[in-house]
């Protein structure tokens, strides 16, 4: 029984000061509790104390759904990013929005806490800092997974991905050049090599005995660059006194190296690639055929077959990837390796970076004007 005065007093404030220490993130019960008046005669409820509790209670779960939301913003904003970035691999878009999915989880739990707080069987709920470090940590989690899987997948696109130079030239880490690849051994590759080393030569003579070598001569003689920054006038160049022997053994060639490819495709790297390559060669050359007045574009063309040439003479005479003038290598085979690789980059760099941009301009500025005396566009 209360009824002395202090000791009432004295009791009532033990009391405040045991419910004040409980945690308000524990449970809406607790705080409920704190506010009830303790059933005793003569004692008051102590409102103030309940209010500055609630007060605190409300800053606390203020304070996680803005942490919260600011996940959820990170989320969203990294998520955006990756999107725009269409290298972004699928796996980190993937990982992102999971991460964005489980921030959105985390506001909507924060924004339900009142009534979770209110049932009776609740659990007890983490401070500010504990849950934001929970969230840290997952984030991170989440970051540390997103980075190992980029990892990996960049690695085995680079495993699988293989640069053109890697076919003639060995390379090491930092990509620089060790010299000419060693050649594995390929009965079906060599013989093909070797039918096209010999097959090309006659396509390559014909083709040249059809141009007028003295006006090639006077055009060079009378303007610089044999007359590139004019503009050259090629039907002037062309002569065409043996085309249809030209169009022929070209003709041949092509069906053979065709049928080559169709019955022994392991003599060629892509032979997908190539057989497409003469499909085309062998359609396209059905315009010069019924339109003798365009032969030239064919010669002009078929020009390109000295690049070949010198292309397949690199790798079959050099089978074992020797280096010119090193120890070993015989002078007459490092000189026959100059030469030949001279000739080829010389003959790449002429014909497919300048003759051929060239040739499309003309050819298309032909096609123009065949059509403007036609009744259409295509001109089958």
């Amino acid at each position: 029984r209360l009824t002395h005065p202090r000791r009432e007093a004295g009791l009532q404030a033990e009391i405040r000061n045991t419910h004040t220490h409980i945690n308000c993130v524990s449970g809406g019960e607790h705080v409920a509790r704190s506010a009830m008046p303790v059933q005793a005669s003569h004692m008051e409820p102590s409102s103030a104390s309940t209010r500055s509790q609630l007060s605190a209670c409300s800053g606390e779960e203020e304070g996680i759904l803005d942490v919260a939301l600011r996940a959820r913003r990170a989320a969203e904003e990294a998520k955006e990013a990756a999107d725009e970035n269409s290298t972004t691999p699928e796996i980190v878009r993937s990982l992102l929005a999971k991460a964005l999915n489980e921030a959105t989880a985390v506001v909507n739990a924060a924004r339900s806490s009142p009534t979770a707080r209110s049932s009776p069987r609740s659990q007890s709920r983490p401070t500010v800092k504990e849950f934001a470090t929970a969230l840290g940590q997952e984030a991170r989690e989440v970051a540390e997974n997103a980075a190992q899987e980029s990892f990996e997948y960049t690695e085995r696109s680079l495993r699988k991905a293989r640069s053109l130079i890697e076919d003639h030239f060995n390379i090491d880490e930092a990509f620089r050049m060790l010299g000419p690849v060693r050649q594995d051994s390929n009965l079906a590759r060599d013989v093909h090599d070797y039918f096209n080393l010999a097959a090309l030569i006659p396509v390559i003579l014909f083709n040249v005995w059809n141009w007028s070598w003295s006006a090639i001569h006077d055009l060079c003689s009378n303007h610089g660059l044999c007359g590139l920054a004019q503009g050259i006038d090629l039907p002037r160049l062309w002569h065409g006194d043996v085309f249809m022997l030209f169009w022929w053994t070209t003709f041949a060639y092509f069906i053979a190296d065709l049928t080559w490819m169709l019955v022994l495709p392991g003599c060629v790297k892509s032979p997908s690639v190539i057989i497409q390559h003469h499909v085309a060669t062998l359609a396209y050359m059905m315009v010069p055929y019924l339109l003798r007045q365009y032969g030239w574009l064919m010669g002009s063309c078929m020009i390109v077959e000295v690049n070949t040439w010198f292309l397949i003479a690199r790798r079959s005479f050099n089978k074992n990837g020797d280096k010119p003038f090193q120890t070993g290598v015989p002078l007459k085979k490092s000189v026959r390796l100059i030469i030949v690789s001279t000739c080829f980059y010389l003959s790449w760099f002429a014909i497919r970076l300048i003759l051929y941009p060239l040739l499309f301009v003309v050819i298309c500025r032909e096609w123009l004007g065949y059509s403007g005396g036609g009744d259409s566009m295509i001109n089958i």
